[in-house]
Protein backbone atom coordinates (compact mmCIF):
# COMPACT_ATOMS: atom_id res chain seq x y z
CA UNK A 1 0.00 0.00 0.00
CA UNK A 2 1.55 3.29 -1.06
CA UNK A 3 -0.86 5.47 0.88
CA UNK A 4 -3.72 4.86 3.28
CA UNK A 5 -6.87 6.96 3.08
CA UNK A 6 -10.15 6.89 4.92
CA UNK A 7 -13.22 5.35 3.31
CA UNK A 8 -16.12 7.53 4.37
CA UNK A 9 -18.56 5.38 2.44
CA UNK A 10 -18.32 2.71 5.13
CA UNK A 11 -21.09 4.53 6.95
CA UNK A 12 -23.16 4.98 3.80
CA UNK A 13 -25.99 3.12 5.48
CA UNK A 14 -26.68 6.29 7.40
CA UNK A 15 -27.34 8.30 4.21
CA UNK A 16 -30.91 9.10 3.29
CA UNK A 17 -32.18 7.98 -0.08
CA UNK A 18 -32.23 11.53 -1.37
CA UNK A 19 -28.45 11.78 -1.03
CA UNK A 20 -27.89 9.55 -4.02
CA UNK A 21 -28.27 12.31 -6.58
CA UNK A 22 -26.17 12.40 -9.75
CA UNK A 23 -24.84 15.86 -8.91
CA UNK A 24 -23.51 14.62 -5.56
CA UNK A 25 -22.09 11.16 -6.06
CA UNK A 26 -19.77 9.88 -8.77
CA UNK A 27 -19.60 6.19 -9.63
CA UNK A 28 -16.09 4.67 -9.67
CA UNK A 29 -14.55 1.25 -10.29
CA UNK A 30 -12.65 -0.10 -7.31
CA UNK A 31 -11.46 -3.48 -5.99
CA UNK A 32 -11.81 -5.20 -2.65
CA UNK A 33 -8.53 -6.70 -1.40
CA UNK A 34 -9.26 -9.34 1.26
CA UNK A 35 -5.61 -10.41 1.02
CA UNK A 36 -4.41 -7.06 2.43
CA UNK A 37 -3.43 -7.21 6.09
CA UNK A 38 -3.28 -4.42 8.67
CA UNK A 39 -0.79 -4.23 11.55
CA UNK A 40 -1.23 -1.52 14.21
CA UNK A 41 1.63 -0.84 16.62
CA UNK A 42 3.09 -4.25 15.80
CA UNK A 43 -0.17 -6.13 16.37
CA UNK A 44 -2.27 -7.56 13.51
CA UNK A 45 -5.88 -6.35 13.54
CA UNK A 46 -8.96 -7.58 11.73
CA UNK A 47 -11.23 -5.15 9.91
CA UNK A 48 -14.97 -5.50 9.55
CA UNK A 49 -14.62 -5.03 5.78
CA UNK A 50 -11.82 -5.75 3.32
CA UNK A 51 -9.64 -2.80 2.26
CA UNK A 52 -10.65 -1.20 -1.02
CA UNK A 53 -8.20 -0.15 -3.75
CA UNK A 54 -8.97 2.75 -6.07
CA UNK A 55 -6.40 4.49 -8.29
CA UNK A 56 -3.50 2.80 -6.51
CA UNK A 57 -4.67 4.02 -3.11
CA UNK A 58 -5.94 1.82 -0.30
CA UNK A 59 -9.05 2.77 1.65
CA UNK A 60 -9.93 1.44 5.09
CA UNK A 61 -13.33 1.35 6.85
CA UNK A 62 -13.72 4.62 8.71
CA UNK A 63 -15.53 3.12 11.69
CA UNK A 64 -12.78 0.55 12.22
CA UNK A 65 -9.98 3.07 11.81
CA UNK A 66 -11.35 5.57 14.32
CA UNK A 67 -11.96 2.84 16.87
CA UNK A 68 -8.45 1.44 16.48
CA UNK A 69 -6.90 4.89 16.83
CA UNK A 70 -9.04 5.77 19.85
CA UNK A 71 -11.33 8.40 18.38
CA UNK A 72 -15.04 9.11 18.38
CA UNK A 73 -16.92 8.92 15.08
CA UNK A 74 -20.26 10.57 14.35
CA UNK A 75 -22.27 10.99 11.15
CA UNK A 76 -24.81 13.84 11.06
CA UNK A 77 -27.39 13.24 8.35
CA UNK A 78 -28.84 16.76 8.61
CA UNK A 79 -25.55 18.44 7.63
CA UNK A 80 -23.94 15.52 5.73
CA UNK A 81 -20.91 15.85 8.01
CA UNK A 82 -18.55 13.25 9.44
CA UNK A 83 -17.10 14.19 12.83
CA UNK A 84 -13.90 12.57 14.11
CA UNK A 85 -12.92 13.68 17.60
CA UNK A 86 -9.88 12.62 19.57
CA UNK A 87 -10.72 10.66 22.69
CA UNK A 88 -9.02 10.38 26.06
CA UNK A 89 -9.07 6.90 27.50
CA UNK A 90 -11.23 6.83 30.67
CA UNK A 91 -8.25 5.17 32.33
CA UNK A 92 -5.98 8.12 31.57
CA UNK A 93 -3.06 8.57 33.92
CA UNK A 94 -4.19 9.35 37.43
CA UNK A 95 -3.20 12.52 39.16
CA UNK A 96 -0.44 12.78 41.73
CA UNK A 97 -1.59 11.10 44.94
CA UNK A 98 -0.61 14.29 46.78
CA UNK A 99 -3.04 16.40 44.78
CA UNK A 100 -5.48 18.35 46.93
CA UNK A 101 -9.18 18.06 46.13
CA UNK A 102 -11.88 20.55 46.94
CA UNK A 103 -14.60 18.91 49.05
CA UNK A 104 -18.13 19.23 47.66
CA UNK A 105 -21.49 17.59 48.39
CA UNK A 106 -24.32 16.73 46.04
CA UNK A 107 -26.91 19.45 45.61
CA UNK A 108 -29.60 19.25 42.92
CA UNK A 109 -27.65 16.75 40.80
CA UNK A 110 -29.02 16.14 37.31
CA UNK A 111 -28.09 14.31 34.13
CA UNK A 112 -28.24 15.73 30.62
CA UNK A 113 -26.91 15.09 27.13
CA UNK A 114 -24.34 17.56 25.80
CA UNK A 115 -23.38 18.06 22.17
CA UNK A 116 -19.64 18.69 21.85
CA UNK A 117 -17.65 18.80 18.59
CA UNK A 118 -20.55 17.15 16.79
CA UNK A 119 -20.92 14.16 19.14
CA UNK A 120 -23.38 13.72 22.00
CA UNK A 121 -22.38 12.69 25.53
CA UNK A 122 -24.40 11.81 28.65
CA UNK A 123 -23.26 13.86 31.64
CA UNK A 124 -23.86 13.96 35.38
CA UNK A 125 -23.68 17.42 36.95
CA UNK A 126 -24.19 18.74 40.45
CA UNK A 127 -23.94 21.91 42.46
CA UNK A 128 -22.03 22.15 45.70
CA UNK A 129 -24.16 22.07 48.85
CA UNK A 130 -21.20 23.46 50.79
CA UNK A 131 -21.11 26.64 48.71
CA UNK A 132 -24.49 27.29 47.13
CA UNK A 133 -23.75 31.00 46.79
CA UNK A 134 -21.25 30.28 43.99
CA UNK A 135 -23.84 28.21 42.06
CA UNK A 136 -21.24 26.77 39.68
CA UNK A 137 -22.03 23.39 38.12
CA UNK A 138 -19.57 20.52 38.59
CA UNK A 139 -19.14 17.84 35.91
CA UNK A 140 -18.32 14.22 36.69
CA UNK A 141 -14.73 13.66 35.58
CA UNK A 142 -15.34 10.26 33.96
CA UNK A 143 -17.91 11.88 31.64
CA UNK A 144 -15.54 14.72 30.80
CA UNK A 145 -12.80 12.26 29.80
CA UNK A 146 -15.24 10.50 27.51
CA UNK A 147 -15.64 13.81 25.67
CA UNK A 148 -11.95 13.67 24.81
CA UNK A 149 -10.95 16.41 27.25
CA UNK A 150 -7.63 15.98 29.05
CA UNK A 151 -8.31 16.73 32.71
CA UNK A 152 -4.72 16.57 33.94
CA UNK A 153 -3.62 19.76 35.68
CA UNK A 154 -7.16 20.99 36.34
CA UNK A 155 -8.43 21.69 39.85
CA UNK A 156 -10.72 18.89 40.97
CA UNK A 157 -13.25 18.20 43.66
CA UNK A 158 -14.21 15.01 45.47
CA UNK A 159 -17.88 14.58 46.24
CA UNK A 160 -18.42 13.62 49.89
CA UNK A 161 -21.28 11.12 49.60
CA UNK A 162 -20.05 9.10 46.62
CA UNK A 163 -16.29 9.75 46.59
CA UNK A 164 -16.56 10.56 42.87
CA UNK A 165 -14.28 13.22 41.33
CA UNK A 166 -15.84 16.30 39.70
CA UNK A 167 -14.50 19.38 37.90
CA UNK A 168 -16.27 22.71 37.97
CA UNK A 169 -17.32 24.47 34.80
CA UNK A 170 -14.89 27.35 35.22
CA UNK A 171 -11.96 24.92 35.15
CA UNK A 172 -13.33 23.00 32.15
CA UNK A 173 -13.62 26.18 30.09
CA UNK A 174 -9.80 26.21 30.04
CA UNK A 175 -9.87 23.02 27.91
CA UNK A 176 -13.09 23.27 25.90
CA UNK A 177 -12.55 23.68 22.18
CA UNK A 178 -16.16 24.87 21.87
CA UNK A 179 -19.00 25.50 24.29
CA UNK A 180 -21.12 22.35 24.68
CA UNK A 181 -24.82 22.62 23.91
CA UNK A 182 -27.55 20.77 25.77
CA UNK A 183 -29.60 18.27 23.78
CA UNK A 184 -33.11 18.15 25.16
CA UNK A 185 -34.85 14.80 25.58
CA UNK A 186 -37.91 14.15 23.43
CA UNK A 187 -39.38 11.46 25.68
CA UNK A 188 -40.00 13.74 28.65
CA UNK A 189 -37.54 11.94 30.95
CA UNK A 190 -35.54 14.14 33.32
CA UNK A 191 -32.73 11.60 33.68
CA UNK A 192 -30.23 9.81 31.43
CA UNK A 193 -29.58 6.11 30.91
CA UNK A 194 -25.83 6.09 30.28
CA UNK A 195 -24.06 3.35 28.34
CA UNK A 196 -27.01 1.19 27.30
CA UNK A 197 -27.88 1.03 23.58
CA UNK A 198 -30.51 -1.73 23.46
CA UNK A 199 -33.96 -0.12 22.95
CA UNK A 200 -35.63 -3.09 24.64
CA UNK A 201 -33.47 -2.77 27.76
CA UNK A 202 -33.81 1.01 27.84
CA UNK A 203 -37.61 0.76 27.68
CA UNK A 204 -37.56 -1.84 30.48
CA UNK A 205 -35.48 0.43 32.70
CA UNK A 206 -37.69 3.43 31.97
CA UNK A 207 -40.79 1.46 32.87
CA UNK A 208 -39.17 0.43 36.15
CA UNK A 209 -38.31 4.04 37.00
CA UNK A 210 -41.83 5.19 36.17
CA UNK A 211 -43.39 2.50 38.35
CA UNK A 212 -40.99 3.28 41.23
CA UNK A 213 -41.73 6.98 41.52
CA UNK A 214 -44.10 6.32 44.41
CA UNK A 215 -44.06 3.15 46.52
CA UNK A 216 -46.03 2.36 49.65
CA UNK A 217 -45.08 -0.16 52.32
CA UNK A 218 -47.62 -0.26 55.09
CA UNK A 219 -48.00 3.33 56.26
CA UNK A 220 -44.62 4.41 54.87
CA UNK A 221 -44.55 6.17 51.51
CA UNK A 222 -41.39 6.36 49.36
CA UNK A 223 -40.92 8.89 46.56
CA UNK A 224 -38.00 8.36 44.17
CA UNK A 225 -36.57 10.94 41.80
CA UNK A 226 -34.16 9.43 39.27
CA UNK A 227 -30.86 11.25 38.66
CA UNK A 228 -28.91 8.91 36.37
CA UNK A 229 -28.55 5.24 35.47
CA UNK A 230 -25.02 4.10 34.58
CA UNK A 231 -24.41 0.78 32.85
CA UNK A 232 -21.81 -1.31 34.67
CA UNK A 233 -19.16 -3.57 33.14
CA UNK A 234 -21.08 -6.59 34.40
CA UNK A 235 -23.69 -7.76 31.90
CA UNK A 236 -27.15 -6.23 32.43
CA UNK A 237 -26.20 -4.46 35.67
CA UNK A 238 -26.61 -0.74 36.35
CA UNK A 239 -25.86 1.82 39.05
CA UNK A 240 -28.98 3.85 39.81
CA UNK A 241 -28.51 7.20 41.56
CA UNK A 242 -31.75 8.67 42.89
CA UNK A 243 -33.10 11.08 45.48
CA UNK A 244 -35.55 9.51 47.90
CA UNK A 245 -38.14 11.16 50.13
CA UNK A 246 -39.71 8.96 52.81
CA UNK A 247 -42.93 9.93 54.56
CA UNK A 248 -42.98 8.21 57.95
CA UNK A 249 -46.23 7.43 59.79
CA UNK A 250 -47.07 9.64 62.76
CA UNK A 251 -48.74 7.95 65.72
CA UNK A 252 -51.81 9.68 67.18
CA UNK A 253 -51.20 11.91 70.21
CA UNK A 254 -47.44 11.53 69.81
CA UNK A 255 -44.98 14.47 69.72
CA UNK A 256 -44.08 15.68 66.24
CA UNK A 257 -41.16 13.68 64.84
CA UNK A 258 -38.00 15.41 63.55
CA UNK A 259 -38.46 17.11 60.18
CA UNK A 260 -42.17 16.42 60.32
CA UNK A 261 -41.66 12.71 59.79
CA UNK A 262 -39.99 13.23 56.39
CA UNK A 263 -36.61 11.71 55.53
CA UNK A 264 -34.71 12.96 52.47
CA UNK A 265 -31.61 11.20 51.20
CA UNK A 266 -29.52 10.27 48.17
CA UNK A 267 -29.54 6.57 47.38
CA UNK A 268 -27.44 4.38 45.09
CA UNK A 269 -29.20 1.26 43.87
CA UNK A 270 -27.92 -1.70 41.89
CA UNK A 271 -30.32 -2.75 39.13
CA UNK A 272 -30.12 -6.08 37.33
CA UNK A 273 -31.97 -7.19 34.21
CA UNK A 274 -32.94 -10.83 33.74
CA UNK A 275 -34.72 -12.37 30.78
CA UNK A 276 -38.39 -13.06 31.28
CA UNK A 277 -38.64 -16.75 30.43
CA UNK A 278 -42.39 -16.69 30.95
CA UNK A 279 -42.85 -14.48 27.89
CA UNK A 280 -42.89 -15.80 24.33
CA UNK A 281 -41.20 -12.58 23.15
CA UNK A 282 -37.85 -11.26 24.34
CA UNK A 283 -38.46 -9.20 27.45
CA UNK A 284 -36.71 -8.42 30.72
CA UNK A 285 -37.46 -8.11 34.42
CA UNK A 286 -35.76 -5.47 36.59
CA UNK A 287 -34.73 -6.17 40.16
CA UNK A 288 -33.01 -3.85 42.61
CA UNK A 289 -30.48 -6.23 44.12
CA UNK A 290 -28.84 -3.67 46.41
CA UNK A 291 -29.41 -0.15 47.69
CA UNK A 292 -27.12 2.12 49.69
CA UNK A 293 -27.93 5.18 51.76
CA UNK A 294 -25.07 7.44 50.65
CA UNK A 295 -25.24 9.61 53.75
CA UNK A 296 -24.84 6.60 56.04
CA UNK A 297 -21.93 5.29 53.95
CA UNK A 298 -20.19 8.67 54.07
CA UNK A 299 -20.59 8.74 57.85
CA UNK A 300 -19.03 5.29 58.13
CA UNK A 301 -16.04 6.48 56.09
CA UNK A 302 -15.77 9.54 58.28
CA UNK A 303 -15.75 11.87 55.27
CA UNK A 304 -16.70 15.48 55.78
Amino acid sequence: MKRVAVLAAIISGAFAAGVYAEDVLQRVDAYLRPDFKLVLDGEPVKLSESPLVYKDKSYLPLADLTQLLGANLLWREDTKTIYINSRINPEQKTEDSNQEYESIELSDPYSITLKYLGAEYPMLLTYNKKNLSAYVPYYRESDVKRMGIDTSGLKKARERLTGVVYINEQELKKRWRQNPQQVYATNGDNYIINGEVSPKKIDTLRTFIKNSQMLKYGEMVFYQKAVIIDKREEEDEYDYLYYETVQLPIAPNSPPPPNGGVVKRFMLGRLKLTKNNASSELSYIVNMVDRIDLQEEANKRGTR
